[in-house]
């Protein structure tokens, strides 16, 4: 039987971890399943402010085989608990624990178990997001336009509420695997199969496939230069939710010269264009608890650290 090895601490020497303890409260290591050590989920709450409190889901990149809830290259998607919002970062099994659909099942349980404990928790269930960077965002944009389909989920896995979400943000990720032939050794590990040897069981795992006229409000961003996930995977999704849901329903912002995990996207005036977004769908487009960004502090940093 092969050891089930918990990510955090499995990655944490290469991805050092988010400072939990700079957060005015949390509630850490919460399990929203209970088949894997890895089906955990933190949150963090914001400095000030009355809950109920809408809520943003973070689910890290690393190519489904790396990475952790805490990862330091999440650490700017935080930065929504800086501005009135609860952020929930989400682990989830990895490939060589468990093979696709293993990772949307997880992220469905964890918003369901969210939603299940809302009140408990101190979150709105009607002002629920996610936002995903990489292979992260590839759970993101499926979560987003899956919805409640019972074909898409597996409701023995964690507690039975709605997983449903009102509105969604996917960085440099993938939207239509069957053209995209570069992820053939990354995805068969995921999958099990080549996905370009097998198109309609891939066409299963593309979000594009699900768009209809109950998708949430989405913001794509991408760059142009990104050499691992081809930013045309970002307008194909942008054309097809404005195609079925017409113009305001997506937006697509796309980074000229920017690489995969582009800096200028992590940057501060990016993260304040997506918080734009996130308030308009959350309050109205009148957020009051709008103020300038505190930094989000990686383990061991001094605060007074650049």
């Amino acid at each position: 039987m092969t050891e089930i090895f918990r990510n955090r601490e499995q990655f944490l020497e290469e991805e050092p971890e988010i400072d939990v303890k700079q957060f005015r409260k949390t509630r850490l290591d919460l399990p929203y399943a209970d088949q894997s050590v890895n089906q955990i989920l933190d949150i963090f709450y914001p400095d000030e402010g009355e809950g109920p409190f809408p809520l943003v889901m973070l689910f890290h990149g690393g190519a489904f085989v790396t990475g952790h809830k805490r990862s330091h290259y999440i650490k700017s998607m935080c930065l929504p608990v800086t501005q009135g919002y609860a952020v929930a970062t989400i682990e989830y099994r990895l490939c060589q624990e468990a093979k696709w659909p293993a990772q949307l099942i997880d992220g469905k349980a964890a918003v369901r178990y969210l939603r299940r404990h809302a009140k408990e928790l101190d979150l709105d269930p009607e002002r629920f997001a996610v936002w995903g960077n990489s292979a992260g965002g590839l759970a993101t944009q499926l979560i987003a336009v899956t919805g409640d389909r019972a074909d898409c989920d597996d409701l023995t896995v964690g507690e039975r509420a709605s997983s449903e979400i009102q509105c969604a943000i996917a960085w440099y990720t993938m939207s239509e695997l069957c053209s995209a032939e570069q992820f053939g050794t990354e995805f068969t590990e995921l999958l099990g199969y080549h996905p370009v040897l097998y198109p309609e069981r891939t066409c299963r795992v593309s979000p594009i496939r699900y768009v209809d006229e109950h998708c949430p409000p989405m913001l794509l961003q991408h760059g142009m230069d990104d050499a691992v996930v081809d930013y045309h995977q970002s307008v194909y999704m942008y054309e097809k939710i404005k195609e079925v849901c017409g113009e305001d329903r997506a937006v697509l912002d796309l980074f000229e010269g920017e690489p995969h995990g582009s800096p200028k996207m992590k940057s501060d005036e990016n993260i304040k264009k997506c918080i734009d977004f996130l308030d308009k769908h959350f309050f109205e487009g009148s957020n009051p608890y709008r103020k300038p960004f505190r930094r989000i502090l990686i383990a061991g940093e001094d605060d007074t650290e650049e």
